[in-house]
């Protein structure tokens, strides 16, 4: 439960190990230095990187909570980064493979809009 006027909790929690924490900051980066990507692509991969600095808990995991567009902005920073990396970058496509496995499937993340 909530206290007064927090507002509703994330309904997505994103559980990445450090190396993943590292890769999908990477992503963001690239997807938000895209001149293309203006309002609101760029305000929704910089809240979605401060979260993603948050302590790592006792199992070395950081717990990013994200709303459904945030969602939607990680998911496809890191598919893209996925897409555009080469077979020899065998060990990094690794790590965003099991980032993207962390997210709600292919459907759900489509019908999510963006203001």
């Amino acid at each position: 439960m909530n206290d007064a006027g927090t507002g509703p909790e994330p309904p997505f929690h994103l559980r990445l190990e450090q190396d993943e924490v590292k890769v999908v900051k990477t992503a963001l980066n690239l997807l938000s230095s895209d001149e293309d990507h203006e309002h609101p692509i760029r305000p929704l991969a910089r809240k979605v990187l401060t979260a993603l600095q948050a302590p790592v808990d006792d199992r070395d995991i950081v717990t990013v909570p994200l709303t459904p567009p945030q969602m939607k902005i990680a998911h496809t920073a890191v598919k893209l980064l996925f897409d555009d990396l080469r077979r020899d970058q065998a060990d990094e496509r690794e790590i965003l493979r099991r980032v993207l496995d962390k997210f709600p499937d292919e459907h759900t993340m489509r019908a999510i809009q963006i203001p």
